[in-house]
């Protein structure tokens, strides 16, 4: 259930190109010019708006989530669960305000990296998630 899937957000194109192409390996030059044409095509702006649409895919599940009745024993996980999706999403949504500010497609990799490991809705979702697997409740059991 953990969602964070920011870093292949950035290299999801990457990915799919490298692994296209001829039988015949490139060069070393070639393979060089092809990650830097790669480079240029991440873009702060389509980060920001994958990740806007990302936190708010996050927010309505944590809706959902909330306006969910589990039985009386997941009453706390499920809580747990509907505040991580919300959480997630609001630290989602201010990672992608602050890719305005980054100067380049590095820069906006690492401020993701960054603030993805301190993400305290992914912390939240992990313990809903494990509580929710003791009960038996999990989408997953």
């Amino acid at each position: 259930m953990r969602r964070l899937v920011l870093v292949p957000l950035f290299f999801g194109a990457f990915l799919s190109a490298a692994g296209c192409g001829g039988s015949g390996r490139l060069s070393k030059g070639e393979y060089r010019s092809k990650l830097k044409a790669l480079d240029a095509k991440v873009s702060k702006g389509e980060a920001a708006v994958t990740l806007t649409r990302f936190a708010e895919v996050d927010k309505q599940i944590g809706d959902e989530v909330g306006k969910l009745k589990p039985p009386k024993e997941a009453d706390s996980a499920n809580a747990l669960l509907a505040r991580g999706f919300r959480d997630l999403a609001a630290e989602t949504k201010d990672v992608a305000a602050k890719l305005s500010s980054v100067k380049s497609p590095a820069a906006a990799l690492a401020l993701v990296q960054r603030a993805g490991a301190n993400f305290q809705g992914a912390k939240e979702l992990d313990q809903a998630v494990s509580e929710l697997k003791k009960l038996g409740l999990s989408a997953g059991s």
